[in-house]
Protein backbone atom coordinates (compact mmCIF):
# COMPACT_ATOMS: atom_id res chain seq x y z
CA UNK A 1 0.00 0.00 0.00
CA UNK A 2 1.46 3.64 -0.79
CA UNK A 3 2.03 5.79 2.47
CA UNK A 4 2.11 8.82 1.27
CA UNK A 5 -1.05 9.88 2.99
CA UNK A 6 0.07 12.78 5.07
CA UNK A 7 1.13 14.17 1.97
CA UNK A 8 -1.36 13.50 -0.64
CA UNK A 9 -4.18 12.97 1.10
CA UNK A 10 -4.09 15.83 3.85
CA UNK A 11 -2.31 18.23 1.46
CA UNK A 12 -5.49 21.09 1.57
CA UNK A 13 -5.62 21.12 5.12
CA UNK A 14 -2.04 20.97 5.59
CA UNK A 15 -1.07 24.42 3.55
CA UNK A 16 -4.03 25.68 5.22
CA UNK A 17 -2.13 25.18 8.23
CA UNK A 18 1.08 26.35 6.76
CA UNK A 19 -0.90 29.52 6.45
CA UNK A 20 -1.54 29.39 10.07
CA UNK A 21 0.47 27.42 12.39
CA UNK A 22 3.70 27.82 10.33
CA UNK A 23 3.62 31.34 10.65
CA UNK A 24 4.07 31.17 14.60
CA UNK A 25 7.98 30.19 14.53
CA UNK A 26 9.74 32.39 16.78
CA UNK A 27 6.60 34.09 17.97
CA UNK A 28 6.51 36.59 20.71
CA UNK A 29 4.76 39.66 21.96
CA UNK A 30 5.90 43.53 21.97
CA UNK A 31 6.34 44.98 24.93
CA UNK A 32 5.50 41.82 26.73
CA UNK A 33 2.03 42.01 25.19
CA UNK A 34 1.69 45.89 24.72
CA UNK A 35 -1.65 46.75 22.97
CA UNK A 36 -0.64 49.02 19.94
CA UNK A 37 -2.71 52.08 18.98
CA UNK A 38 -1.91 54.00 15.88
CA UNK A 39 -0.98 57.42 15.43
CA UNK A 40 -3.06 59.95 14.95
CA UNK A 41 -1.42 61.92 12.54
CA UNK A 42 0.03 58.73 10.25
CA UNK A 43 -0.68 59.53 6.27
CA UNK A 44 -3.26 56.47 6.26
CA UNK A 45 -4.58 57.21 9.33
CA UNK A 46 -5.76 60.82 8.12
CA UNK A 47 -6.68 59.54 4.55
CA UNK A 48 -9.19 56.98 6.72
CA UNK A 49 -10.60 59.45 8.71
CA UNK A 50 -11.36 61.76 5.72
CA UNK A 51 -13.16 59.07 3.56
CA UNK A 52 -15.02 58.19 6.82
CA UNK A 53 -15.95 61.48 7.39
CA UNK A 54 -16.57 62.64 4.12
CA UNK A 55 -17.15 60.00 1.93
CA UNK A 56 -20.58 60.20 -0.18
CA UNK A 57 -21.43 57.00 1.12
CA UNK A 58 -21.10 55.32 4.51
CA UNK A 59 -18.34 52.94 4.86
CA UNK A 60 -17.22 50.16 7.26
CA UNK A 61 -14.03 51.54 8.78
CA UNK A 62 -12.84 47.83 9.83
CA UNK A 63 -12.97 46.72 6.53
CA UNK A 64 -10.93 49.64 4.69
CA UNK A 65 -8.56 49.04 7.87
CA UNK A 66 -8.18 44.99 6.88
CA UNK A 67 -7.39 45.80 3.50
CA UNK A 68 -4.88 48.51 3.90
CA UNK A 69 -2.83 46.14 6.64
CA UNK A 70 -3.24 43.18 3.93
CA UNK A 71 -2.16 45.33 0.99
CA UNK A 72 0.26 46.72 3.36
CA UNK A 73 2.57 43.48 3.78
CA UNK A 74 1.15 41.65 0.61
CA UNK A 75 4.34 42.52 -0.93
CA UNK A 76 6.43 41.91 2.10
CA UNK A 77 6.95 38.02 2.56
CA UNK A 78 4.60 35.01 2.51
CA UNK A 79 4.47 34.50 5.91
CA UNK A 80 3.35 38.18 7.32
CA UNK A 81 0.23 38.19 7.71
CA UNK A 82 -2.69 40.26 9.61
CA UNK A 83 -4.78 38.57 11.85
CA UNK A 84 -8.70 39.91 12.23
CA UNK A 85 -10.76 39.60 15.57
CA UNK A 86 -12.77 37.27 14.73
CA UNK A 87 -10.17 34.40 13.28
CA UNK A 88 -8.05 35.71 16.16
CA UNK A 89 -8.77 32.64 18.77
CA UNK A 90 -8.54 30.15 15.51
CA UNK A 91 -5.37 31.01 14.43
CA UNK A 92 -4.04 31.09 18.22
CA UNK A 93 -5.65 28.64 20.35
CA UNK A 94 -4.14 25.51 18.32
CA UNK A 95 -0.64 26.93 19.41
CA UNK A 96 -1.67 27.43 23.02
CA UNK A 97 -2.67 23.63 24.18
CA UNK A 98 -5.94 24.41 25.16
CA UNK A 99 -9.69 26.40 24.53
CA UNK A 100 -12.65 27.19 26.16
CA UNK A 101 -15.45 24.95 24.95
CA UNK A 102 -17.98 21.81 25.27
CA UNK A 103 -14.66 19.28 23.82
CA UNK A 104 -15.60 17.71 20.45
CA UNK A 105 -14.42 17.20 16.92
CA UNK A 106 -16.44 17.92 14.32
CA UNK A 107 -17.26 18.35 10.65
CA UNK A 108 -20.60 19.83 8.77
CA UNK A 109 -21.63 16.87 6.26
CA UNK A 110 -24.27 17.82 3.92
CA UNK A 111 -26.01 20.28 6.18
CA UNK A 112 -25.55 18.13 9.46
CA UNK A 113 -23.15 19.36 12.06
CA UNK A 114 -21.77 15.90 12.90
CA UNK A 115 -20.00 15.30 16.38
CA UNK A 116 -16.69 12.50 14.75
CA UNK A 117 -15.46 12.63 18.62
CA UNK A 118 -16.20 13.54 22.07
CA UNK A 119 -12.91 14.38 23.41
CA UNK A 120 -11.47 12.72 26.48
CA UNK A 121 -12.06 14.75 29.72
CA UNK A 122 -14.01 17.07 28.13
CA UNK A 123 -17.59 18.52 29.19
CA UNK A 124 -19.34 16.96 26.40
CA UNK A 125 -17.95 13.09 26.96
CA UNK A 126 -18.67 13.79 30.73
CA UNK A 127 -22.81 14.88 29.56
CA UNK A 128 -23.18 11.78 27.41
CA UNK A 129 -22.71 12.85 23.71
CA UNK A 130 -21.60 10.46 21.19
CA UNK A 131 -19.73 10.04 18.62
CA UNK A 132 -22.47 10.14 15.54
CA UNK A 133 -24.89 12.35 17.28
CA UNK A 134 -25.91 15.23 15.22
CA UNK A 135 -26.58 19.00 17.00
CA UNK A 136 -29.68 20.19 15.36
CA UNK A 137 -30.33 23.61 17.44
CA UNK A 138 -27.38 24.94 20.07
CA UNK A 139 -29.03 27.81 21.99
CA UNK A 140 -32.35 28.52 20.49
CA UNK A 141 -30.37 28.21 16.75
CA UNK A 142 -31.63 25.54 14.40
CA UNK A 143 -27.96 24.79 12.72
CA UNK A 144 -29.10 21.43 10.56
CA UNK A 145 -30.12 22.42 7.18
CA UNK A 146 -27.87 25.75 7.07
CA UNK A 147 -24.81 25.85 5.30
CA UNK A 148 -22.40 26.94 7.87
CA UNK A 149 -18.58 27.74 8.12
CA UNK A 150 -16.34 26.26 10.78
CA UNK A 151 -16.12 29.93 12.27
CA UNK A 152 -19.94 29.75 12.02
CA UNK A 153 -20.11 26.63 14.32
CA UNK A 154 -17.21 27.72 16.83
CA UNK A 155 -18.68 30.86 17.72
CA UNK A 156 -21.84 28.77 18.75
CA UNK A 157 -20.18 26.47 20.79
CA UNK A 158 -17.23 28.31 22.28
CA UNK A 159 -17.11 30.94 25.11
CA UNK A 160 -16.32 31.88 28.33
CA UNK A 161 -15.15 28.88 30.57
CA UNK A 162 -18.05 28.31 32.94
CA UNK A 163 -20.40 29.24 30.72
CA UNK A 164 -23.53 27.18 29.61
CA UNK A 165 -24.92 26.15 26.02
CA UNK A 166 -28.19 24.31 25.58
CA UNK A 167 -27.89 21.45 22.65
CA UNK A 168 -30.71 19.53 20.81
CA UNK A 169 -29.20 16.25 18.94
CA UNK A 170 -30.30 13.80 16.89
CA UNK A 171 -29.18 10.54 17.92
CA UNK A 172 -29.84 7.46 15.64
CA UNK A 173 -32.74 4.92 16.84
CA UNK A 174 -34.40 7.39 19.38
CA UNK A 175 -37.37 8.80 18.37
CA UNK A 176 -36.93 12.09 19.64
CA UNK A 177 -34.36 14.92 19.92
CA UNK A 178 -32.34 14.91 23.08
CA UNK A 179 -31.58 18.00 25.00
CA UNK A 180 -27.87 18.38 26.78
CA UNK A 181 -27.11 21.36 28.67
CA UNK A 182 -23.29 21.62 28.90
CA UNK A 183 -20.88 24.04 31.19
CA UNK A 184 -18.17 25.31 29.14
CA UNK A 185 -14.81 24.03 30.04
CA UNK A 186 -11.00 24.39 29.68
CA UNK A 187 -10.66 21.91 26.90
CA UNK A 188 -6.62 20.61 26.05
CA UNK A 189 -5.45 20.06 22.41
CA UNK A 190 -2.38 17.61 22.06
CA UNK A 191 0.06 17.79 19.26
CA UNK A 192 1.90 14.69 20.39
CA UNK A 193 -0.40 12.07 17.45
CA UNK A 194 1.01 8.87 18.66
CA UNK A 195 3.71 7.13 20.59
CA UNK A 196 4.97 3.57 21.21
CA UNK A 197 7.47 0.43 20.78
CA UNK A 198 7.98 -0.48 17.93
CA UNK A 199 9.55 -3.99 19.31
CA UNK A 200 11.82 -4.22 22.47
CA UNK A 201 14.16 -1.38 21.19
CA UNK A 202 12.69 0.87 18.61
CA UNK A 203 10.06 3.53 19.68
CA UNK A 204 8.45 5.72 17.95
CA UNK A 205 6.87 9.57 18.25
CA UNK A 206 4.28 11.27 15.84
CA UNK A 207 4.19 15.45 16.78
CA UNK A 208 1.87 17.53 14.56
CA UNK A 209 2.66 20.83 15.49
CA UNK A 210 4.82 22.62 17.74
CA UNK A 211 2.72 24.36 20.38
CA UNK A 212 3.00 25.82 23.98
CA UNK A 213 2.26 22.12 25.47
CA UNK A 214 4.39 20.01 22.84
CA UNK A 215 7.68 19.99 24.96
CA UNK A 216 5.73 18.37 28.02
CA UNK A 217 3.93 15.80 26.01
CA UNK A 218 7.24 14.77 24.28
CA UNK A 219 8.70 14.38 27.15
CA UNK A 220 6.43 12.48 28.96
CA UNK A 221 6.17 9.89 25.88
CA UNK A 222 10.14 9.34 26.12
CA UNK A 223 10.03 9.05 29.66
CA UNK A 224 7.62 5.97 28.64
CA UNK A 225 9.18 4.92 25.78
CA UNK A 226 13.06 4.70 28.06
CA UNK A 227 10.95 3.21 30.53
CA UNK A 228 10.07 0.61 27.94
CA UNK A 229 13.75 0.26 26.64
CA UNK A 230 13.75 2.58 24.17
CA UNK A 231 17.16 2.47 22.52
CA UNK A 232 16.23 3.88 18.95
CA UNK A 233 13.90 6.52 18.15
CA UNK A 234 11.63 7.15 14.84
CA UNK A 235 10.70 10.76 15.24
CA UNK A 236 8.13 11.59 12.60
CA UNK A 237 7.32 14.99 11.66
CA UNK A 238 5.34 14.56 8.02
CA UNK A 239 2.96 16.98 7.92
CA UNK A 240 4.04 19.07 10.82
CA UNK A 241 3.89 22.77 9.61
CA UNK A 242 5.33 24.43 12.35
CA UNK A 243 5.21 26.71 15.83
CA UNK A 244 6.75 27.79 18.50
CA UNK A 245 10.55 28.07 17.86
CA UNK A 246 11.24 27.33 22.03
CA UNK A 247 9.25 24.11 21.07
CA UNK A 248 11.74 23.19 18.52
CA UNK A 249 14.69 24.27 20.39
CA UNK A 250 13.86 22.70 23.28
CA UNK A 251 12.95 19.36 21.34
CA UNK A 252 16.64 19.68 19.84
CA UNK A 253 18.27 19.86 23.03
CA UNK A 254 16.74 16.63 23.73
CA UNK A 255 19.38 14.70 21.35
CA UNK A 256 22.19 17.14 21.41
CA UNK A 257 25.20 17.27 23.69
CA UNK A 258 25.29 20.16 25.92
CA UNK A 259 26.89 23.27 24.14
CA UNK A 260 25.94 21.70 20.01
CA UNK A 261 24.31 24.82 17.85
CA UNK A 262 20.34 24.07 17.42
CA UNK A 263 20.05 27.16 15.21
CA UNK A 264 20.40 31.03 15.26
CA UNK A 265 17.91 33.90 13.55
CA UNK A 266 19.73 37.16 12.98
CA UNK A 267 17.27 40.55 10.81
CA UNK A 268 18.09 43.61 9.55
CA UNK A 269 17.17 44.86 12.90
CA UNK A 270 17.38 41.87 14.55
CA UNK A 271 21.27 40.97 16.20
CA UNK A 272 22.00 37.43 15.36
CA UNK A 273 21.19 35.09 17.97
CA UNK A 274 22.14 32.02 18.69
CA UNK A 275 21.03 28.70 20.32
CA UNK A 276 22.96 25.96 22.04
CA UNK A 277 22.10 22.68 23.63
CA UNK A 278 21.51 23.55 27.11
CA UNK A 279 21.11 20.47 29.33
CA UNK A 280 22.24 16.79 29.75
CA UNK A 281 19.74 15.53 26.90
CA UNK A 282 17.99 12.40 27.96
CA UNK A 283 18.54 10.86 24.25
CA UNK A 284 21.80 11.92 23.47
CA UNK A 285 23.18 8.91 21.73
CA UNK A 286 20.75 6.71 20.91
CA UNK A 287 20.07 5.90 16.83
CA UNK A 288 17.63 8.75 15.76
CA UNK A 289 15.77 8.92 12.48
CA UNK A 290 13.58 11.89 11.27
CA UNK A 291 10.93 11.67 8.74
CA UNK A 292 9.62 14.51 6.51
CA UNK A 293 7.75 15.41 3.65
CA UNK A 294 7.05 18.47 1.57
CA UNK A 295 4.44 20.10 4.40
CA UNK A 296 7.00 19.42 7.23
CA UNK A 297 7.46 23.31 7.53
CA UNK A 298 9.41 25.89 9.63
CA UNK A 299 9.81 24.51 13.42
CA UNK A 300 10.00 21.05 12.21
CA UNK A 301 12.64 22.17 9.85
CA UNK A 302 14.83 23.23 12.47
CA UNK A 303 14.73 19.92 14.67
CA UNK A 304 15.47 18.18 11.12
CA UNK A 305 18.34 20.81 10.21
CA UNK A 306 19.88 20.80 13.87
CA UNK A 307 19.55 16.81 14.17
CA UNK A 308 21.43 16.35 10.47
CA UNK A 309 23.95 19.32 10.81
CA UNK A 310 25.31 18.13 13.75
CA UNK A 311 25.97 14.64 12.67
CA UNK A 312 23.45 13.10 15.31
CA UNK A 313 20.55 11.38 13.45
CA UNK A 314 19.23 10.79 9.32
CA UNK A 315 15.96 12.45 7.68
CA UNK A 316 14.28 10.35 5.84
CA UNK A 317 11.66 11.24 3.27
CA UNK A 318 10.94 13.85 1.12
CA UNK A 319 12.40 17.55 0.90
CA UNK A 320 10.76 19.57 3.33
CA UNK A 321 8.45 22.91 2.62
CA UNK A 322 11.54 25.66 2.92
CA UNK A 323 10.62 28.33 5.39
CA UNK A 324 13.04 29.43 7.26
CA UNK A 325 11.42 33.22 8.54
CA UNK A 326 10.46 33.85 12.03
CA UNK A 327 7.36 36.10 13.33
CA UNK A 328 7.19 38.26 15.60
CA UNK A 329 3.32 39.02 16.96
CA UNK A 330 1.69 43.14 17.35
CA UNK A 331 -1.34 43.01 18.91
CA UNK A 332 -3.76 45.88 18.76
CA UNK A 333 -6.14 47.05 20.74
CA UNK A 334 -9.51 45.54 19.51
CA UNK A 335 -8.21 42.36 19.38
CA UNK A 336 -6.76 41.92 16.25
CA UNK A 337 -3.27 40.93 15.54
CA UNK A 338 -0.24 41.62 13.21
CA UNK A 339 2.64 38.54 12.44
CA UNK A 340 5.38 40.33 11.25
CA UNK A 341 8.46 38.69 9.51
CA UNK A 342 11.66 39.79 11.51
CA UNK A 343 14.51 37.69 10.73
CA UNK A 344 16.01 34.51 9.01
CA UNK A 345 16.78 31.24 11.07
CA UNK A 346 19.54 29.47 9.89
CA UNK A 347 20.79 25.63 10.46
CA UNK A 348 24.17 25.04 12.51
CA UNK A 349 26.14 25.36 9.40
CA UNK A 350 24.99 28.07 8.19
CA UNK A 351 21.66 27.05 5.95
CA UNK A 352 19.13 29.34 5.36
CA UNK A 353 16.85 26.74 3.87
CA UNK A 354 14.22 29.54 2.79
CA UNK A 355 12.79 29.21 -0.66
CA UNK A 356 12.43 32.21 -2.86
CA UNK A 357 9.22 34.80 -2.77
CA UNK A 358 10.32 37.28 -5.25
CA UNK A 359 7.47 36.60 -7.39
CA UNK A 360 4.71 36.92 -5.03
CA UNK A 361 3.10 35.24 -2.30
CA UNK A 362 0.74 33.15 -4.71
CA UNK A 363 3.61 32.20 -6.76
CA UNK A 364 5.34 30.85 -3.84
CA UNK A 365 2.31 28.87 -2.74
CA UNK A 366 1.96 27.49 -6.10
CA UNK A 367 5.90 26.74 -6.50
CA UNK A 368 4.97 24.02 -3.48
CA UNK A 369 2.05 22.69 -5.17
CA UNK A 370 3.71 22.02 -8.43
CA UNK A 371 6.45 20.45 -6.82
CA UNK A 372 3.67 17.80 -5.67
CA UNK A 373 2.46 17.80 -8.80
CA UNK A 374 5.80 17.28 -10.53
CA UNK A 375 6.73 14.09 -8.49
CA UNK A 376 4.20 12.40 -10.98
CA UNK A 377 6.91 13.58 -13.51
CA UNK A 378 10.54 11.60 -12.20
CA UNK A 379 12.34 13.86 -13.99
CA UNK A 380 11.15 17.16 -12.05
CA UNK A 381 10.72 15.03 -8.49
CA UNK A 382 10.89 17.55 -5.58
CA UNK A 383 13.85 15.51 -4.19
CA UNK A 384 16.01 17.39 -6.76
CA UNK A 385 18.05 19.96 -5.26
CA UNK A 386 16.89 23.85 -6.23
CA UNK A 387 18.57 25.84 -8.69
CA UNK A 388 20.70 27.80 -6.35
CA UNK A 389 21.77 25.39 -3.85
CA UNK A 390 24.96 25.98 -1.87
CA UNK A 391 26.97 23.38 -0.32
CA UNK A 392 27.58 23.25 3.30
CA UNK A 393 29.86 20.15 5.07
CA UNK A 394 28.64 19.23 8.65
CA UNK A 395 31.58 18.43 11.68
CA UNK A 396 31.69 14.87 9.86
CA UNK A 397 32.19 15.63 6.35
CA UNK A 398 28.25 15.21 4.86
CA UNK A 399 27.87 17.62 2.01
CA UNK A 400 23.87 19.45 2.63
CA UNK A 401 22.63 21.79 0.59
CA UNK A 402 20.78 25.25 1.29
CA UNK A 403 18.46 27.37 -0.71
CA UNK A 404 15.16 25.17 -0.11
CA UNK A 405 14.13 23.12 2.51
CA UNK A 406 16.02 20.12 4.48
CA UNK A 407 17.11 17.64 1.55
CA UNK A 408 16.80 13.77 3.29
CA UNK A 409 19.65 11.73 3.67
CA UNK A 410 17.38 8.84 2.76
CA UNK A 411 15.26 9.31 -0.27
CA UNK A 412 11.97 7.96 -0.54
CA UNK A 413 10.54 8.80 -3.78
CA UNK A 414 6.45 8.87 -4.27
CA UNK A 415 4.70 5.59 -5.79
CA UNK A 416 2.80 7.20 -8.26
CA UNK A 417 1.18 4.11 -9.61
CA UNK A 418 -1.75 4.67 -6.91
CA UNK A 419 -4.56 6.96 -7.86
CA UNK A 420 -6.35 8.89 -4.38
CA UNK A 421 -8.98 10.27 -6.28
CA UNK A 422 -11.66 7.95 -5.15
CA UNK A 423 -10.40 7.86 -1.83
CA UNK A 424 -9.96 11.89 -1.49
CA UNK A 425 -13.44 11.98 -2.39
CA UNK A 426 -14.78 9.35 0.28
CA UNK A 427 -12.64 11.56 2.57
CA UNK A 428 -13.79 14.72 1.67
CA UNK A 429 -17.61 13.50 2.15
CA UNK A 430 -16.86 12.20 5.47
CA UNK A 431 -18.31 8.70 3.71
CA UNK A 432 -15.41 6.26 5.61
CA UNK A 433 -15.84 8.32 9.19
CA UNK A 434 -19.51 8.50 9.24
CA UNK A 435 -19.94 4.93 8.04
CA UNK A 436 -17.47 4.06 10.87
CA UNK A 437 -19.41 5.90 13.56
CA UNK A 438 -22.56 4.18 12.47
CA UNK A 439 -20.91 0.55 12.17
CA UNK A 440 -19.47 0.78 15.70
CA UNK A 441 -23.03 2.22 17.54
CA UNK A 442 -24.93 -1.02 16.02
CA UNK A 443 -22.34 -3.61 15.94
CA UNK A 444 -19.93 -2.89 19.26
CA UNK A 445 -20.02 -6.08 20.17
CA UNK A 446 -18.18 -7.05 17.44
CA UNK A 447 -15.18 -5.58 19.06
CA UNK A 448 -15.82 -6.28 22.68
CA UNK A 449 -13.25 -9.56 21.85
CA UNK A 450 -10.07 -7.76 21.71
CA UNK A 451 -7.87 -6.90 24.87
CA UNK A 452 -6.26 -4.31 23.85
CA UNK A 453 -5.26 -1.89 20.77
CA UNK A 454 -2.75 -4.24 20.10
CA UNK A 455 -4.91 -7.19 19.55
CA UNK A 456 -6.95 -5.51 18.10
CA UNK A 457 -4.58 -4.10 15.29
CA UNK A 458 -3.72 -7.30 14.80
CA UNK A 459 -6.26 -9.42 14.64
CA UNK A 460 -9.41 -7.21 13.67
CA UNK A 461 -10.22 -7.72 9.89
CA UNK A 462 -12.70 -5.65 7.85
CA UNK A 463 -15.42 -7.88 6.10
CA UNK A 464 -15.16 -7.45 2.56
CA UNK A 465 -19.29 -6.40 2.58
CA UNK A 466 -18.21 -3.66 4.67
CA UNK A 467 -16.15 -2.04 1.53
CA UNK A 468 -18.96 -2.99 -0.83
CA UNK A 469 -21.23 -0.96 1.98
CA UNK A 470 -18.47 1.71 1.79
CA UNK A 471 -18.70 2.35 -1.97
CA UNK A 472 -22.43 2.39 -2.14
CA UNK A 473 -22.54 5.25 0.15
CA UNK A 474 -20.27 6.90 -1.82
CA UNK A 475 -22.64 5.92 -5.28
CA UNK A 476 -25.47 7.18 -2.97
CA UNK A 477 -23.85 10.63 -2.59
CA UNK A 478 -23.83 10.67 -6.78
CA UNK A 479 -20.10 10.34 -6.81
CA UNK A 480 -18.77 8.76 -9.83
CA UNK A 481 -16.72 5.47 -9.06
CA UNK A 482 -14.80 3.03 -11.80
CA UNK A 483 -14.59 -0.85 -11.22
CA UNK A 484 -10.98 -0.03 -11.38
CA UNK A 485 -10.60 2.35 -8.47
CA UNK A 486 -13.20 -0.07 -6.37
CA UNK A 487 -10.45 -2.67 -6.98
CA UNK A 488 -7.32 -0.20 -6.18
CA UNK A 489 -8.67 1.82 -3.35
CA UNK A 490 -9.89 -1.74 -1.55
CA UNK A 491 -6.84 -1.76 0.88
CA UNK A 492 -6.40 1.64 1.85
CA UNK A 493 -10.20 2.26 2.50
CA UNK A 494 -10.45 -0.47 4.94
CA UNK A 495 -7.23 0.53 6.54
CA UNK A 496 -8.78 3.78 6.93
CA UNK A 497 -12.26 2.63 8.42
CA UNK A 498 -10.45 -0.01 10.95
CA UNK A 499 -8.25 3.15 12.16
CA UNK A 500 -11.61 5.42 12.49
CA UNK A 501 -12.87 2.35 14.57
CA UNK A 502 -9.88 2.12 17.23
CA UNK A 503 -9.84 5.52 17.25
CA UNK A 504 -13.75 5.45 18.59
CA UNK A 505 -12.54 2.74 21.09
CA UNK A 506 -9.12 3.40 22.18
CA UNK A 507 -8.83 7.28 21.75
CA UNK A 508 -7.32 9.98 19.26
CA UNK A 509 -3.51 8.21 19.42
CA UNK A 510 -4.88 4.64 18.57
CA UNK A 511 -6.09 6.03 14.55
CA UNK A 512 -1.91 6.30 13.87
CA UNK A 513 -1.18 3.27 15.77
CA UNK A 514 -3.34 1.10 13.59
CA UNK A 515 -3.15 3.66 10.17
CA UNK A 516 1.02 3.21 10.26
CA UNK A 517 1.33 -0.66 10.33
CA UNK A 518 -0.14 -0.12 6.78
CA UNK A 519 2.23 3.01 6.24
CA UNK A 520 4.88 2.12 3.17
CA UNK A 521 7.42 5.34 4.81
CA UNK A 522 7.16 3.93 8.40
CA UNK A 523 7.66 0.32 7.12
CA UNK A 524 10.73 1.74 5.67
CA UNK A 525 12.52 3.94 8.25
CA UNK A 526 11.24 0.44 11.12
CA UNK A 527 13.27 -1.47 8.67
CA UNK A 528 16.39 1.49 8.68
CA UNK A 529 16.52 1.67 11.88
CA UNK A 530 16.61 -2.40 12.37
CA UNK A 531 19.76 -3.09 9.65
Amino acid sequence: MNSNWWSKVYTPIILAMIFVVGMSVGRHFFGGGVLYSPAENGKIEQILRYIEKDYVDSINRADMEKKAIEDLIDDLDPHSSYITQEDYHQVNDPLMGNFDGIGIQFRMVRDSLTIMLALEGGPSIKAGLKAGDKIIIADGDTIAGHKMTSNDIIKRLKGPRGSEVEIKIYRSRVDSLLTFNITRDKIPTYSLDASFMVNESLGYIKISRFSATTIKEFDLAMARLIANGLQSLILDLRGNSGGFLRAAIEMSDTFLEKEKLIVYTKGKNRPEKKYFAMDDGVFEEGSLLILIDENSASASEIVAGAVQDNDRGNIMGRRSFGKGLVQEQMEFNDGSALRLTVARYYTPTGRSIQRPYENGKEAYYADHYHRMIDDMNPQNDSLSQPKDSTEYITPKGKILYGGGGIMPDFEISLDTSFNYYLYNRLLRNSIIVEYGIDYYNQHPEIFDVYVDLEEFAQKYQPEHQIYQQIIQAGKDQDLKITDKEIRDNKSLVLTTFKSEIARLIYGEKAYYYVYLQEDKIYKEAVLKMME
